[in-house]
């Protein structure tokens, strides 16, 4: 095993020779290359000539470049699929959200403030930085997800936050029981829009709620005509398969403000905000405004506080234009016999009202005490805008709807509740239902003789 003491100094001269050489992009051959020239050309040097046999010795060339590469004492973390995010306050002082434990500390550590400053190097080069600022936020290197670093007279604090590199499908929610069939069908007609009239979909709640997840969900019926343009702070929304989406990212010389404006100028047909939280607020309304179909989350309690957020500042939404949302869903995260559940808690949409906020009806709401999502109305406005926009009646999309439900019913009993799975079979439904319908050996005929899923 190599001395802990020689890999540090080592690597820290390997970073230095590999800035600006490594992004996120890179491959992974790619990148042991470099490090293996790096390190080759390092160790024939005469300053650390007495290292050679680090790169000369095959075994150890390998061990020393697959521990530059780790993520040293998080490795076993972020490995771990019931990890969603690591907190660390020192050297000793490591925490884990775990999916259905809460957070809960770590005994294994950093061996010193070396190794935990080498690690946070790391993190930056290989994210494609330069240079360590007060706060940064970084896309996570190699592993799905991203990084806050903040600097305090305590030291680094720096919260890691995993991002599942295959997302959860609405198959898998609805089987978590963090939403029902109806309400899935309910959604993937409301973003999907029959390719006529999506919704602008508000998803509200607090940190670690799983509005991430539910976009993520939510994607697979965006259709795979029309041109979207998504923007996020740090990039965790899985668009990499998608070729239709243009994907932006916003940095400390660009802002969520600067990339909402100047998607306008990209012609979009639907615009996607991973979170809205400032200025941008009032260009995504604008988008709204001239025919652009927006979907966004925002960290909020719940639809009457999201509306605050939106109304004052730095947002300052007029509030008339509040009604241009259709639908708000809202989730919450919450601990039952010490085991965490994330639910949708209301969904909700907007109906108008002039010179004042919109009138809100609600038409889902959670029951703790029931421990289901229980409808409150059978009417919808959003519903009679997609009919009006289809050039029939209402009965014709609660027929959509109901069969939708069905179909999300027959794929999980199939067990196609992949995400990729349930994308490809969304994009199929949306170009040629029968084909689509064909594929899992059913027809349009079999629905309609199913119990129905929408009442």
């Amino acid at each position: 095993m190599i001395d802990q003491g020689i890999y540090l100094l080592l690597g820290n001269y390997l970073l230095d020779q590999l800035r600006g050489k490594i992004n996120l992009r890179i491959s992974s051959e790619a990148r042991i290359k470099l490090a293996e020239e790096a390190l080759k050309e390092l160790v024939q040097g005469e300053n650390f000539s007495q290292y050679a046999d680090i790169y000369e010795d095959a075994e150890k060339r390998k061990e020393f470049i697959s521990k530059f590469f780790s993520y040293d004492a998080l490795d076993e973390l972020l490995h771990n699929e019931q990890v969603e995010d690591i907190g660390i306050n020192g050297i000793n002082s490591i925490f884990a959200h775990m999916t259905n434990r809460g957070l809960v500390k770590i005994e294994k550590g950093f061996p010193d403030h070396q190794s935990l400053s080498f690690f946070l190097r790391k993190l930056v080069i290989f994210s494609g930085r330069h240079h360590l600022r007060k706060v940064n936020d970084l896309e996570l290197p190699f592993v799905q997800g991203r990084v806050n670093i903040v600097h305090s007279p305590y030291g680094p604090q720096i919260t890691i936050t995993k991002i599942k590199e295959i997302p959860l499908s609405i198959i898998q929610l609805i089987q978590r029981q963090t939403l029902d069939y109806k309400i899935a069908s309910f959604l993937w007609l409301a973003v999907e829009g029959m390719g006529l009239r999506p919704a602008n979909i508000l998803i509200v709640g607090g940190p670690g709620a799983g509005k991430t997840t539910l976009l993520n969900a939510l994607l697979s019926f965006v259709p795979r005509d029309e041109r979207v343009v998504t923007i996020e702070d740090t990039l965790e929304l899985h668009t990499q398969s998608m070729d239709n989406f243009s994907i932006l990212e916003s940095d400390a010389s660009l802002t969520l403000e600067d990339l909402v404006k100047n998607t306008l100028r990209m012609r979009p047909d639907r615009i996607i905000i991973g979170e809205v939280r400032g200025r941008e607020a009032r260009d995504m309304m604008t988008a709204m405004n001239i025919g652009k179909y927006c979907l966004c989350t925002i960290h909020a309690p719940n639809t009457k506080e999201a509306f605050a957020r939106l109304e004052h500042d730095p947002m300052n939404v007029s509030p008339p234009l509040l009604n241009l949302i259709d639908i708000l869903v809202v989730l919450r995260r919450y601990r039952k016999s010490n085991s965490i559940y994330r639910v949708i808690e209301q969904i909700s949409e907007t109906s108008f009202a002039e010179q004042r906020r919109p009138l809100i009806s609600v038409l889902w709401e959670y029951s703790y005490k029931e421990n289901q999502i229980k409808e409150t109305t059978s009417f919808t406005v959003y519903r009679e805008k997609l009919a009006e926009a289809t050039g029939g009646d209402s009965s014709g999309i609660i027929q959509e709807w109901d069969m939708r439900a069905k179909i999300l019913h027959i794929l999980s009993n199939k067990n196609i509740s992949a995400f990729h799975k349930v994308t490809d079979f969304c994009t199929a439904y949306h170009r040629n239902k029968n084909k689509a319908l064909e594929s899992i050996g059913i027809t349009i005929k079999d629905l309609k003789k199913m119990p129905s899923e929408v009442r």
